[in-house]
């Protein structure tokens, strides 16, 4: 086995920035990168990414959802001294994926960003997928779930596999049964969506739950998502709290502990979603 590589994920909210009418969120958000070696990120815009790659020692790659540099991405951050890219490329979850696209009943475009790394301090390779998954489109979902398992397949060329993301699905929805029960040995069911359609596991490795995985307790609240309709305001007790921000990997990859990381400098919430960190080893390279 490898040393320890700290991945993670993290929705940067595309409101608010850089900052709200009472605080600057930029350096709360910076903060995450002290805790990471590659980050899949969600909600980015040029200006974020700037932020955060600005003098800070990591890189970014990925495309916009637009096609270009205009609008959200689901940028990939590496700390350069610790990562080389090997090669990296971008998705559109839809039927049509190379091209910017809307796919089944989903409200906005939505996006892959994904790079295969060499780990440079151990040689070990992996590919990491990185997606923000619709907010309303059941079946949208479901179906890009199932395209980021194919793909995932491909673009790992047999190594180790790696997905982040805000995949807008708590634990037991039907997209993280399809990338979690995948490449069982026995064929799975097909899940069936709310409409009535159904759709058969992906072929590909069968993903773990970077949380589930741990060999340690993890670290932190149970969820991920809070709610803030006003970030300058008290939160209130019934605002929505949600697990839907993910680390998942192939069976090959060891889990040696999770953390949701939930700071709160000055009572201040540096995004609506809290940055997930998963300590990964990664196999040796043959």
């Amino acid at each position: 086995m490898t040393d320890a590589l700290r991945v993670g994920t993290y929705n940067l909210w595309v409101a608010h920035w850089p900052a709200t009418r009472t605080y600057d969120r930029a350096p709360l958000v910076r903060a995450a990168l002290d805790h990471v070696d590659v980050l899949g990120t969600q909600e980015g815009t040029t200006a974020h990414l700037a932020a955060l790659t600005d003098g800070t020692g990591f890189a970014a790659v990925g495309r916009s959802r637009d096609g270009g540099t205009t609008g959200e991405h689901a940028a990939v951050l590496y700390r350069t001294e610790r990562l080389a890219v090997l090669a990296t490329g971008d998705f559109w979850l839809s039927p049509t994926p190379e091209v910017p696209s809307t796919g089944w009943d989903a409200r906005y475009r939505r996006l892959c960003t994904w790079a295969r790394f060499r780990d440079l301090a151990t040689g070990a390779t992996f590919a990491l997928l990185n997606a923000h998954l619709d907010h309303e489109g059941a079946r949208a979902r479901v179906e890009s779930a199932r395209l980021l398992l194919e793909r995932a397949a491909e673009v790992a060329e047999s190594g180790p596999v790696v997905l982040t993301g805000d995949l807008n699905a708590e634990p037991g929805s039907e997209p993280l049964r399809v990338l979690l029960g995948g490449g069982s040995s026995a064929p799975a069911p097909p899940v069936v969506g709310a409409g009535g359609w159904a759709v058969d596991a992906a072929p590909g490795p069968a993903l773990l739950d970077a949380r589930a995985a741990s060999a340690t307790p993890p670290a932190g609240p149970p969820t991920t998502f809070t709610q803030l309709l006003d970030p300058d305001a008290p939160v209130p007790g019934s605002a929505l709290r949600q697990r839907i921000d993910h680390v998942l990997v192939s069976p090959d990859v060891a889990v040696e502990s999770y953390a949701v990381l939930d700071a709160r400098p000055g009572g201040h919430h540096p995004s609506d979603h809290d940055p997930v960190v998963a300590t990964l080893r990664l196999p040796a390279r043959a």
